[in-house]
């Protein structure tokens, strides 16, 4: 098989980054945390340094060639609202993804199960290159977000 923009989108569309139930969370160096799932010829990796802010590296591997990869920065108000809950609730966002930009949540997002939370996501671009800013709001006030950009890596590979 040979990797191109498509396989990449699916391989991304198949996990859930830091929200996927089955990532492996390990601490190589003090204070560097680092997210794995592997899947056959693919691997994601996420090390993220940090809290509030805290700034992080995702990057997808094809047999062992990075193919694309995504920085991101972000501040949670740790005194607004409850801490646990929003981590819980930025969880719910980033696992329901649009599959055309499956690297961040939706456009915008609520659940029942979090009543007054509310996520919302603004960017541009495709898999091969796109930036934005998500934010996350509690009782409409907002209390985090994130901005970030990425895209295709070694194109010469594809």
């Amino acid at each position: 098989m040979k990797v191109d923009s498509e396989s990449v989108l699916n391989f991304l569309n198949s996990i859930e980054g830091w929200a996927d139930k089955d990532a492996k969370e390990t601490t190589p160096r003090p204070s560097l945390k680092t997210i794995e799932i592997t899947k056959g010829d693919w691997k994601y990796v996420d090390q993220y340094v940090g809290g509030e802010p805290f700034q992080g590296l995702e990057i997808v591997w094809f047999k062992g060639t990075p193919v694309w990869s995504m920085s991101y920065r972000g501040f949670w108000d740790e005194k607004e609202g409850d801490y646990k809950k929003m981590l819980d609730f930025a969880k719910l966002a980033l696992q329901n993804p649009p599959e055309n930009a499956p690297w961040r949540g939706p456009k915008e997002f609520s659940s029942d199960e979090s009543p007054g939370w509310s996520y919302k996501n603004d960017w541009k671009g495709t898999i091969k290159e796109f930036n934005g800013l998500e934010k996350i709001n509690f009782r409409e006030k907002e209390i985090g977000w994130t901005k970030y950009q990425g895209g295709l890596v070694n194109l010469e590979e594809f």
